[in-house]
């Protein structure tokens, strides 16, 4: 398997899913602090990846990759660092939506949540 039909399968299907399945969560805004994190990924990757390449701890095999390099790493490579820290990141804030949501911190009263007012149990908080 080429590195860049890895990537396609297991690293942009994935994002694309995210994004599609997100899409009325992700806005501009709350994807900004991804762009910082993309900056310090490549920062503190790049630097070791070359050198463990040129010292011979680790390589890519040509047939497997498109041949353009930058340094001692194949382009896929690099998108490898991006795409896969995109992914991490389009999850962990899908996830982290509901908490973050303003309306998620304040107290709703119990008749709008769906409890009863007496303190016993509905049939939604029961059931599994």
């Amino acid at each position: 398997m080429t590195y860049a039909r890895f990537l396609g399968l297991f690293v942009v299907v994935p994002i694309l899913f995210l994004a599609w399945r997100y899409r009325r969560t992700f806005t501009a805004r709350s994807l900004a602090p991804m762009g910082l994190l993309l900056i310090v990924v490549y920062a503190a990757t790049s630097p070791w990846d070359n050198l463990a390449v040129k010292w011979g701890l680790w390589g890519f095999d040509p047939e497997r990759i498109w041949g353009i390099k930058l340094g001692y790493l194949p382009l896929e490579e690099y998108l490898f660092f991006g795409l896969q820290t995109l992914l991490v990141g389009l999850w962990a804030r899908a996830r982290l939506a509901r908490v973050l949501a303003p309306d998620a911190q304040a107290p709703r009263p119990a008749a709008e949540a769906g409890e009863r007012r007496d303190g016993a149990l509905t049939a939604r908080e029961v059931a599994p």
